[in-house]
């Protein structure tokens, strides 16, 4: 009787290794920080004694907090064999591969569809500092090239919005972080838009959980506002 290959893992551990997670931990950090700002002055405020200024003070969180949680702590995108799911401030998109037509970096990070509409990547930022830095490397790289004896120029644009070639040792160095993400998305879906797992339409959903705190929170302000 044949035994099971030892050496092949489970199907679920196969989509578990493949699966991939991006967040802004500068975001992350921020948010956490903001939040803790906010909650401490909000609590303090509630507990007060001023006319009218616990229900301000709550009315001010129930705006405020949702709308920090949405711009710093929530954004993530979340890119597996099958499918991308971008979790940005207001809402939720999830794409199977086939479903994409491109991804691009550059100034702003954005996936789009195949009728071309654009989902902008939130959870990966963009470096203006490293673009800037990487084209200013690039120069050096041309001027180089163009010295007697100098190193041959690779002439592909490394921030080209095709399926740029193998990269190099020294264009990964170069390569903003973002376009790093960018081109392992673009792996992905390379792979996964051939197969069945990776067919299907487009669905986005609101984050209602998000938007109506924060409606509430503005109502009740501006009624608070309008009787003081």
């Amino acid at each position: 009787m044949s035994t099971p290959d030892p050496q092949l893992p489970p199907a679920a551990t196969q989509t578990a290794s493949t699966a991939r997670v991006f967040r802004s931990p500068f975001a992350i950090a921020t948010g956490a920080l903001s939040l803790t700002v906010v909650l401490g002055f909000g609590t303090s405020a509630v507990v007060s004694t001023g006319s009218g200024t616990p229900w301000k003070a709550l009315a001010g969180m129930l705006l405020v907090v949702p709308l920090l949680f949405a711009f710093t702590l929530r954004p993530a995108v979340f890119a597996d064999e099958h499918r991308l799911r971008v979790r940005n401030p207001f809402r939720t998109i999830t794409l199977p591969w086939a479903a994409v037509s491109g991804l691009r970096a550059g100034h702003s990070n954005e996936v789009f569809d195949q009728i071309g509409t654009k989902y902008q990547l939130w959870a990966i930022p963009v470096s203006v500092r490293g673009v800037r830095q990487a084209g200013y490397e690039q120069m050096r790289m041309v001027e180089s090239s163009l010295v007697p004896g100098g190193p041959p120029l690779n002439r592909r644009g490394q921030f080209d919005g095709g399926r740029p070639d193998r990269p190099t040792g020294e264009t990964k160095r170069l390569r903003p972080r973002s376009e790093s993400a960018i081109e392992g998305l673009r792996a992905l879906q390379e792979a996964g838009a051939t197969t069945e797992q990776g067919q299907g339409p487009v669905e986005a959903r609101w984050a209602y959980e998000i938007i109506t705190p924060a409606v509430a929170g503005l109502v009740l302000l501006l009624a608070q506002f309008a009787m003081s």
